[in-house]
């Protein structure tokens, strides 16, 4: 597994101890002002004590590389922009699960039916379905997912985020937080009920 320097750069780690084994991707291009928001939540979350047990990673772009890191985890949250909300706006949603359901039972309507299948079937383009499927096909293995995307203003050439953007980073730190307090509950409540 890798976390997050402060540098911006990426460190290996071990990967943590006990049923809950959270990964956090934030993911953008941090030289196209909003399109960096990934990213800077990534930064972020990496100094929030609220996350003292889960990794974090900030990246340019999702890449093959990562379905090892993804297959050690029990929940990968992916954090991203979003050209289909208003600026600031943050939506939270389950992935489909890989092997072709969602997480409510129904057919997957991703696209990515298994790795080397679909639009993102090169290296320049890897979505996090096929970064699932490729987990689960390479390494046997693949966490819940979940995408936490912010509505973006500008994804043009600069390194700050757009003010509405920026204003929402807390937010997206809040959601991030609440949901790995939810699944390590989970895990907890799981750890204890006999086998």
């Amino acid at each position: 597994m890798a976390a997050a320097r402060g540098d911006g750069g990426v460190t290996a780690v071990p990967p943590p101890r006990g049923p809950a084994r959270v990964l956090v991707i934030g993911y953008g291009n941090a030289l196209r002002t909003d399109d960096g928001v990934g990213w800077h939540a990534a930064r972020l979350l990496a100094g929030d004590p609220r996350l003292a047990g889960a990794v974090v990673l900030a990246c340019h772009q999702l890449a093959p590389e990562l379905a090892l890191d993804l297959s050690a985890a029990t929940l990968v949250i992916l954090v991203d922009a979003s050209t289909a909300a208003p600026p600031g706006t943050i939506t939270v949603r389950p992935l489909a699960a890989p092997g072709g359901s969602s997480p409510d039972g129904g057919p997957d309507r991703s696209g990515a039916g298994s790795a080397g299948e679909g639009p993102g079937a090169t290296s320049h383009h890897v979505d996090p379905q096929l970064l699932l499927a490729l987990a689960r096909e390479l390494y046997g293995a693949a966490p819940e997912a979940i995408e936490v995307s912010v509505g973006v203003a500008d994804m043009g050439p600069g390194e700050a985020l757009t003010p509405r953007v920026a204003a929402g980073l807390p937010a997206v730190a809040d959601a991030v937080a609440r949901l790995v307090a939810e699944h390590e509950e989970r895990a907890a409540g799981e750890e204890r009920e006999p086998a």
